[in-house]
């Protein structure tokens, strides 16, 4: 074992001020990299639910005016302007868009 004199003493005060400042130093950047790693996830899955919100309430709608298209013009006009329908019409619209055209 080593014995504790005055060099020893004086090299590990030294050399242990460097390492403490080194340490503290590291923590500090490991700390403030987890902080944005975590603030960037936050606003990931806050992006993510509105996303979510979004699609249900789009999905709300189309649930809502699908069945109307069948029997409403306008409404199927709609869908097919904004390529919504992703089901071939039905013949009523097919006999509807042939009456139409020239």
């Amino acid at each position: 074992m080593m014995q504790l004199n005055e060099s020893n003493f004086q090299m590990a005060v030294k050399f242990g001020a460097v390492a403490l400042a080194i340490s503290v130093l590291a923590n500090i950047y490991l700390v403030m990299r987890y902080r944005e790693v975590y603030r960037d996830l936050v606003r990931g899955e806050q992006q993510f639910q509105q996303l979510l919100l979004q699609q249900q309430s789009i999905e709300g709608v189309l649930r809502e005016f699908l069945p109307r298209a069948a029997t409403d013009p306008k409404v199927a006009e709609i869908f097919q302007r904004h390529q919504i329908l992703g089901r071939p019409p039905s013949s009523s619209l097919q006999s509807q868009e042939q009456g139409a055209k020239p």
